[in-house]
């Protein structure tokens, strides 16, 4: 078999995995629907229900943080299927148990769910260069980008919709059956999924026989450290993450209270419309970055892909604030379009990035991510509740996504500037992280 041939065989695979981790996204926000359903209803308290919020948020920052030595140090494949079939337990559970036994596992199931999420997005969008080769990275990111809009939106448009048909219980059986039905297409699909690696970083020496935990937690910042020196403006574009998620808590968090105040009468209509228009312009995103490859190829040299990645963040934040300016209803929705088409952009170009790098270094880097996006969202929510106490939602909009802004163009003058002094030889391919396979 040619390597073309070959290459299209993985990527045909891949869009079969696609459908199965499709049916985890929708599993995953409809059990967020669900999930927040039945907390505040069961507790009637909205803190309590921001409680449980909280805790599946801080999950994800410590399964990010830990992510990349997951990625390094355990085999991929069993990882990502006991991930999914540990979700589907965890629901089935809830789904079997009486009312009061369910609220006493609201801890549980939310440290869980956000655990197991977030390890699998990690290891996923890690292993995407083994599973279809560099040639196919930006085509597969689309595909992935593509089940979520289409997960997402029937995931909450089903939310609600299957609570008030069938209630809690079957709703809960749904999601487990999606996360089983995940489980099942990561463990029977013939990709090659990378090996077990451990992770070398100059510099450092992991430490040997039973270190103690003090001793282990300085190699574990070595390397993270080592890491980010390694990809400098990686590590830029990382914070340009880590803001931006910051920013998306302000339209998050402000959309229900502005759609309240322009739309009296039925402000669920008006966000759920705005978020219907999104994820199409999420949906297409792929469409735009396919036709953009079949004119250039510009998007695959990273240099470029970062560059698209800080228009795009520019792009959906100026989007976002417009979309509090008071502006009509037909107008609006072309803003949420371009939102979501922006958003969906940024999600490509900036995973196609990272996925330059090699791997283990690539591992480590999104295992950074997932803790940049949880944490970013989780503090973000905190200032933009605080903030609209005070402020209206497009002040609140306005300063939060403005920093966004800010940044991405300071950091895309700055790396410019950067290239331009430091000249070709401005960053080489893999200085500090020289990956070993196990002999396992």
């Amino acid at each position: 078999m040619t390597r073309g041939a070959a290459g299209s065989r993985q990527l045909a695979l891949f869009r079969a995995l696609v459908v199965g981790t499709s049916a985890a996204t929708f599993g995953s926000y409809l059990n967020m629907v669900a999930l927040n359903l039945f907390v505040y209803q069961a507790t009637g308290s909205a803190w309590q229900t921001g409680v449980f919020m909280a805790l599946r948020l801080g999950a994800g920052v410590v399964a990010g943080l830990v992510g990349g030595l997951v990625t390094v140090r355990l085999p991929r494949r069993p990882v990502l299927v006991l991930c999914d079939l540990g979700q589907a337990t965890t629901l089935l559970v809830l789904a079997l148990a009486g009312q009061q036994t369910r609220i006493g596992l609201l801890p549980v199931v939310a440290v869980l769910t956000g655990l197991l999420s977030t390890t699998s997005s990690v290891l996923l969008r890690s292993s995407v260069p083994d599973l279809v080769g560099d040639e196919h990275r930006i085509e597969a990111n689309g595909l992935l980008v593509t089940g979520r809009a289409v997960a997402t939106a029937l995931g909450f448009a089903a939310g609600g919709l299957l609570v008030g048909w069938l209630g809690y219980g079957p709703v809960f059986l749904v999601t487990a059956g999606a996360f089983a039905f995940s489980a099942t297409m990561l463990g029977v699909l013939p990709l090659r999924f990378p090996r077990r690696r451990s992770s070398i970083v100059e510099g450092t020496s992991p430490p040997t026989g039973k270190a103690d935990g003090g001793t282990g937690r300085r190699w574990r910042g070595q390397v993270v450290v080592g890491v980010l020196a390694a990809a400098p403006t990686v590590s830029v574009i990382l914070a340009v993450r880590a803001v931006d998620a910051l920013g998306s808590a302000s339209h998050n968090v402000g959309m229900p209270v502005y759609a309240t105040q322009i739309q009296p009468a039925d402000p669920a209509g008006f966000v759920g419309n705005f978020f219907a228009v999104w994820a199409v312009g999420l949906f297409a995103a792929h469409q735009v970055i396919k036709g953009i490859r079949r004119r250039t190829s510009g998007l695959d040299d990273p240099h470029r892909s970062e560059l698209a990645f800080i228009v795009g963040t520019c792009l959906m934040s100026a989007a976002f604030v417009a979309a509090f300016a008071g502006i009509g209803q037909p107008w609006v929705l072309v803003v949420a379009l371009i939102a979501g088409l922006a958003d969906g952009f940024t999600e490509i170009t900036y995973t196609t990035r990272v996925q330059a790098e090699p791997d283990p270094r690539r591992g480590y880097f999104f295992g950074l991510t997932a803790m940049a996006e949880n944490g970013g969202l989780g503090l973000g929510m905190l200032l933009a509740a605080a903030l609209l106490e005070v402020w209206r939602p497009i002040q609140v909009a306005g300063v939060m996504h403005g920093a966004v802004v800010l940044l991405a163009v300071v950091v895309a003058v700055g790396v410019t500037v950067g290239r331009r002094g430091a000249g070709p030889a401005a960053e080489q391919p893999d200085p500090a992280v020289r990956p070993q396979q196990s002999r396992r």
